[in-house]
This record gives structure tokens, sequence and C-alpha cells, in this order.
């Protein structure tokens, strides 16, 4: 499984399962599988992450969301359906999460969120977020989490903000130090459990 999720194409054989994410007043039903990342249930830090934001963040209708990294779409799904005025993409590498993506958007009929499948790196882009939301794929390795952070600036515009949640023990220091070069602020909105949730603003 250590790779799998952050394959184009998962080896694994298919088993998909329901699963419940709810942030109040929300509730999503989302399907997941084998191959994905979190596919039990939507993982500790990924739901900090989406609490951080909807708390820190004031929002208006010309704000354009873009996760890096989305997976079957549980962060951005919750946002959009927070944010029902707000556009938001995830971009996602795995093509198994990214249909599970599509067809849970459907399922819980939201409208405001669309999904690209390419590399959150490289995938080109038709929209200028003003905020960027990225659950990194640890397990990828330093090079790659760094390269999400690197690609959330270049995405960015100035002013415009970034919200990362990464571990300690999983290099969140090495994340803001790289932060710190190229950010003009960098804070740590959020230390939960281990897991910090850290903000840029380009």
């Amino acid at each position: 499984m250590s790779k799998q999720y952050f394959m184009n194409q998962p080896e694994v054989a298919h088993q998909e399962r329901a699963i419940v994410y709810e942030v109040a007043p929300h509730r999503l039903q989302l399907t997941t599988d084998n191959g994905v990342f979190s596919k039990n249930q939507v993982d500790y830090g990924s739901n900090v992450l989406v609490k951080t934001v909807l708390a820190n963040h004031t929002w208006n209708e010309a704000d354009i969301i873009v996760e890096l990294g989305s997976g079957y779409g549980p962060i951005a799904l919750m946002l959009a359906k927070h944010l029902p005025d707000v556009s938001i993409t995830g971009i996602e590498i795995n093509e198994r999460a990214y249909l599970l993506a599509q067809q849970n958007a459907a399922a819980n009929a939201i409208a405001n969120c669309h999904f690209i499948n390419g590399d959150a790196i490289t995938a080109s882009l038709e929209v200028t977020p003003s905020v960027v939301v990225t659950n990194p794929p640890i397990r990828a390795g330093k090079q790659v989490v760094h390269g999400f952070i690197e690609r959330a600036h270049q995405l960015l515009s100035v002013d415009a903000t970034l919200y990362v949640v990464i571990q300690k023990k999983q290099g969140a220091p090495s994340a803001e130090k790289l932060m710190r070069q190229l950010f003009t602020t960098v804070e740590k909105v959020t230390q939960d459990k281990g897991y910090w949730i850290l903000r840029g603003i380009k």
C-alpha cells in the first residue's frame, strides 16, 4: 500500500466501500477503494486541515481553491459543501482515486468542485487560485512533498494563501523552513496531535 496511492494506476484489486465524513452541519457519503489513500476513513490530518481552513480564512465569491493531491475527494468536497459560492479544483495523479472523486462529487450533488487526473506538480491549470490546500503524500518522499509546496507557490498570486498539513515527525519543520524561504508570511495556525497546519501567504 505504501506506494499504491500515489501511482497513476494502482495494481491492487478493487474492493469498494462506503464511508461517511462529517464536518457539521454537512455530511458526505463517500466511496473509497483499495489503492487509494485513507480508504477506511478520512484521515485525521485531512480533517484538521478542513476545519482549520474553514475557521481561519475569510471567503468571498471570487475565491478559487486548488487542492494538490485530492485523492477520492474528501477535503475538496467538504470545503465545497461549506463554501457553495467558491470554485474548487482538485488535482490527483491516482486515476482510481480521481474517478472516485468524480463519483463522490456527483453522489453528493456538489457542482462547485471538479477534479483533474494529473501530477499535482506539473499538471496544467486554467485558473489562478486564491487558496491552495494540500495534505501531501508523505510516503512519496521529501522531494515530492517539497515539490507540492513549490508548486503551490508557483500557482499563487501575491497575497494568496497556502494551507498544508504535515506531522512534525514526518517533516513539518523541514516543510516550514522551505515555506519561509518562499512565502512572505508563514505561521503554524494549528497544532493537533502532532499534526501541524502551516499557512503561507505569498
